[in-house]
């Protein structure tokens, strides 16, 4: 309902910004007409954007063709699957270092993710690759409230969740801590809880400090 919601308003609004247009152009002041066909364009252009978000809000098809060329894992490969966000997504960016050369470990971080999206998503980018190691470094968006508001109890309940579907696999699991973020500290209260968390649902606990 609220993807209607949200899709409609914008429909509505491109509707309000194109009679804008035609009307500017029967005018005799060009530099509003200017100005109502590039608010028309930003707001098509916004539109667009958020009708591909609400068709794959998991972003199932970022990675899609990437696993479909990726090897199958080989018995003795020690294959690493990295799931996070952003923190993951750019390692093996040269820019940001360019981190494991030549190493069996694959990156399947999307920059501005939360749990429930990695949740969904695990099966494909995690467990079908046969990793013998998963590193889940996710949490920081949701207390962000990049989507919305949450609660520790889901961000922990989705990455128990993701544990018990690797350990199913026969995937170790590692979960890394929360990085420090300057301009909140709720980080803080995350790692706390992933000490008792850890011991229950994980194989191992990386902790990062900064």
């Amino acid at each position: 309902m609220h993807r209607f919601f949200v899709a409609s308003f914008l429909t509505s609004l491109i509707t309000l910004l194109s009679y804008g247009v035609v009307a500017a152009q029967t005018s005799s002041q060009p530099v509003v007409t200017t100005s109502c066909e590039e608010e028309l364009r930003i707001a098509q252009d916004r539109l667009s954007k958020l009708n591909s978000y609400l068709q794959d809000w998991p972003n199932l098809g970022y990675f899609r063709e990437a696993n479909a060329q990726l090897a199958p894992a080989k018995n003795h490969e020690r294959r690493v699957v990295f799931m996070g966000d952003s923190n993951t997504d750019y390692w093996d960016n040269p820019g940001y270092g360019g981190f494991f050369p030549g190493q069996p470990y694959v990156n399947r971080g999307i920059a501005g993710q939360i749990t429930p999206q990695m949740l969904i998503r695990f099966r494909q980018d995690v467990i079908a690759l046969r990793p013998k190691v998963v590193v889940i470094l996710a949490g920081t968006n949701d207390i962000a409230g990049n989507i919305g508001p949450t609660t520790f109890t889901a961000i922990e309940n989705n990455l128990t969740t993701m544990s018990e579907l690797a350990r199913a696999h026969g995937i170790r699991v590692v979960l890394a801590s929360l990085l420090p973020v300057s301009d909140y500290n709720r980080h803080v209260m995350v790692n706390r809880s992933l000490g008792p968390l850890s011991a229950r649902s994980f194989d191992s606990r990386l902790s990062i400090v900064g």
